[in-house]
């Protein structure tokens, strides 16, 4: 064997050996953070159906008053924040991504905000707007994270996996979802520490660690985040045009269908009402058996989440021809004001992003017209701050009375 040779069989021997040592470590790092898949875990579908009990007359529980560490602050989705918001539209700052944000911030302990964006990345912001760090997460993320009783992150992403981060930005965990089933919706907490979330047409219980606990498969795409009540019951909404409520086994005590898809996240009532809006242009609100108690036609598609006014008033935006946020009366459905958003007359564009209700009554919601509004809890305007960009991020309210908030402009909002 002549000298050139022997170097190409050096050359090429060192090249297989490195190979090789790269995929065992790429396959032994999978395996430290992936979590246990959903092999042997139940899949829930219409079809079954939990034992019958009687529902609960007692009112739920007053939600946990703390900082927003999850989609519409508390499990219920009620929208209300125990911290007063901003009197003026002032800018404390703008912490430019290099996408869209159209999740929800959230907000940890230490005043840590935590965002995702179209960008495909979740971003850690110190309370300055400086950047603290950021994780890729291979494609879009629409979803809100949600901060848990452990202080770890979670959230989902367009690249069909659900992810969990340590605060220091240093990945637990992957959970791959089914090819296609994007993971875009927010999280929620269950009253057993569960996670709850949905991707493609599957809500997924998962225990913090990772490990599915079950599934449950509705006929279409799932956009809504699940809302959960003090007994683990959970409500979720579906593009199969259904309102699902499950046992907290996954398994389906009823359903009640609309007429059109239900994109908008269920809300909670104090006395456990559930309330949601269709694309069949109307809200509803349903008993806890699933009965219902009325329906009001607001006149455009409800795709954001319905909120809760101190005085149970029902707060939702719409779509056009006439997009609007409606102020309706929980026992009736009866309208008692409403707010105009100035968007050309389409079906399309409207209200996306969902309303937030602050300590003292005051309503902060987004809209396609580029607008954050402030209302006053009677509706009216108390002040508007324009961005570039449509705002479908529903805003977070921290307990420093800074108000967060994403734009389509790629800029996280601080008005303080």
């Amino acid at each position: 064997m002549n000298r050139r040779t022997l170097v190409l069989v050096l050359m090429w021997s060192a090249a297989i050996v490195a190979v090789v040592l790269i995929y065992l470590f790429r396959h032994r790092q999978e395996v430290a953070t992936r979590a246990v898949a959903s092999e042997g875990a139940p899949v829930r579908t219409p079809r079954e159906r939990a034992p019958q009990a009687p529902a609960s007359t007692a009112p739920l529980r007053a939600p946990t008053e703390g900082p927003p560490t999850m989609f519409r602050m508390n499990a219920r989705h009620t929208g209300q924040s125990p911290f007063v918001g901003p009197e003026t539209d002032r800018v404390q700052w703008k912490f430019e991504t290099q996408g869209a944000i159209s999740g929800q911030p959230v907000v940890g302990a230490d005043g840590t905000i935590y965002v995702g964006s179209h960008d495909h990345y979740l971003y850690a912001v110190m309370p300055s707007g400086q950047l603290k760090w950021r994780a890729d997460l291979g494609d879009r993320v629409y979803s809100t994270p949600l901060i848990g009783p452990d202080g770890n992150i979670y959230v989902g992403s367009d690249a069909d996996v659900f992810f969990s981060y340590n605060p220091s930005g240093e990945l637990r965990w992957r959970l791959p979802t089914d090819a296609g089933s994007d993971a875009d919706t927010g999280s929620v907490l269950t009253p057993d520490q569960h996670l709850l979330f949905a991707a493609g047409h599957d809500v997924w219980c998962i225990a913090l660690d990772g490990t599915v606990a079950w599934r449950f498969r509705a006929q279409n795409k799932i956009y809504t985040t699940p809302a959960v009540d003090d007994e683990g019951n959970i409500y979720v909404g579906s593009q199969d045009d259904h309102l699902y409520a499950l046992a907290p086994d996954g398994r389906m005590r009823w359903s009640f269908a609309a007429h059109g898809d239900v994109d908008s996240t269920p809300a909670l009532g104090d006395d456990g009402t559930i309330y949601f809006g269709s694309d069949d242009h109307r809200v509803y609100a349903l008993t806890r058996d699933g009965q219902k108690k009325w329906e009001a036609d607001v006149g455009g598609y409800v795709r954001d989440s319905v909120a809760m006014a101190r005085d149970g008033t029902v707060i939702v935006g719409t779509f056009g021809p006439r997009p609007r946020v409606v102020a309706l009366d929980p026992s009736s459905g009866r309208e008692r004001w409403a707010f105009p958003v100035t968007i050309v007359d389409t079906a399309e564009v409207g209200v996306a992003s969902s309303p937030l209700i602050d300590q003292e009554g005051h309503i902060y919601i987004g809209a396609h017209d580029d607008y954050l509004y402030s209302l006053s809890a009677d509706g009216h305007l108390r002040w508007a701050l324009e961005t570039d960009g449509d705002i479908d991020s529903s805003p977070a309210l921290a307990p420093d009375g800074t108000l967060y908030v994403g734009s389509d402009d790629r800029f996280l909002y601080a008005i303080r």
